[in-house]
């Protein structure tokens, strides 16, 4: 792995922070470093001016950067980390899928395109001024205009409910079948069925009030809607299978190397001397920020080695193809694609499989299915 050349600094100027982040990003598998690169281009853009959360925001992009360190040089949690959130399983990007995912994708026949249209026209007639340019009035209102209210919990009634219920049966299944071989992250579906915990009658026997079943659904559904693994395009999910497959190993998708490191006279001439004491440090930092203990759970992250004799000896930077495989692999089975039929509307999900861990026959083993057909029988 291309693992960074010098420690991490204590502090860093937000611009400086903003550089180490792309520079750290650079060097990630080409395969999904677009989608972290996007992300911190969004947040530092969207938050260049300074406000009340400025410093939470900073100490934010600080322990990203000690990810993005720590990942490239051979963290391999960290690694499987940004794995999940480039292709969209967690982070931002997840929920950026998720906010396309629930919209309507617009009427499913004839008659409810016809009804929208009669609306539509409906509304238009009534809010038209009359002759003289006087606002048509509506009996039993004021008049102001009264604002229509949101009922409370109806945000799922916006949704395209039936579309995402056969993503939470597909993923039901898929988690079955995936079993043993992959763990999903946050919690499994459980339930498929909106109203499992909406009563059939209330304490009077009467059916239940309206705004009770919109809470009990709304309720189900904030729930299965954190599980939910969004479906990615075609291209991107066949890259995710070739992938799995060792396509990282070719040039397009190999994980770049890093730069020569830059050497001044002055850098030269100080070689020798990293292990004299850092007074600036003492005198610019408290000692707890300075004297940090440097245990081998953070020294991929900041890149500061203790070398006293319990300092333990240093950890390996390289991450093996076959790690990548088996993590692309991982990710391929949380990953659905969705591709719907123009004539009938309806949609088919198809999930990734796991690898076969069978092996190739050899040809002494073959030997033995000589004269035998497919189904087993003798051939004649």
């Amino acid at each position: 792995m291309p693992a960074p050349w010098q420690p991490l600094p204590q502090s860093l100027q937000p611009l400086q922070l903003y550089r180490c982040l792309l520079r750290e990003a650079s060097y990630l598998p080409p395969a999904f470093r677009r989608a972290i690169d996007s992300t911190i281009r969004t947040r530092f853009h969207k938050n260049r001016e300074n406000g009340l959360h400025t410093n939470k925001r900073l100490s934010k992009a600080m322990s990203s950067l000690r990810t993005l360190r720590a990942a490239n040089s051979g963290d391999k949690a960290a690694m499987q980390g940004l794995v999940m959130k480039g292709f969209g399983r967690t982070g931002n990007r997840r929920r950026q899928l998720m906010a396309q995912l629930v919209k309507p994708q617009g009427p499913g026949d004839t008659q409810a395109l016809e009804y929208i249209l009669d609306q539509a026209a409906a509304t238009s007639t009534a809010n038209q001024p009359h002759a003289d340019g006087s606002k048509p009035v509506v009996p039993g209102e004021s008049s102001q205009e009264k604002k229509t209210r949101i009922p409370k919990n109806s945000f799922f009634e916006r949704w395209d409910q039936p579309k995402l219920l056969q993503i939470i049966r597909s993923q039901k299944q898929q988690q079955k079948d995936t079993k043993g071989s992959t763990s999903w992250p946050g919690q499994s579906v459980k339930t498929v069925d909106p109203d499992l915990h909406v009563p059939e009658t209330n304490i009077w026997g009467k059916p239940p009030a309206p705004n009770l079943v919109r809470t009990k659904r709304a309720h189900w559904w904030r729930r299965n809607a954190d599980k939910i693994m969004p479906p990615l395009g075609k291209g991107e999910w066949d890259l995710l299978q070739r992938l799995s497959n060792g396509a990282q190993e070719a040039d397009e998708w190999a994980v770049p190397s890093r730069r020569p490191q830059s050497r001044t006279e002055s850098s030269t001439s100080q070689l020798g001397m990293t292990d004299q004491w850092n007074w600036e440090a003492h005198a610019t930092a408290s000692i707890a920020r300075v004297e940090q203990p440097r245990t081998m759970l953070r020294q991929r992250r900041t890149g500061q080695h203790d070398s006293g004799p319990y300092g333990g000896r240093l950890r390996s930077r390289e991450v093996s193809g076959r790690w990548f495989r088996r993590v692309y692999n991982r990710t391929w089975q949380l990953t659905p694609t969705m591709e719907q039929d123009p004539n009938t509307l309806r949609y088919t999900l198809k999930w990734g499989n796991a690898a076969p861990n069978l092996p190739s026959a050899t040809a002494s083993q073959m030997q033995v299915f000589e004269g035998v057909d497919e189904r087993g029988n003798k051939a004649h």
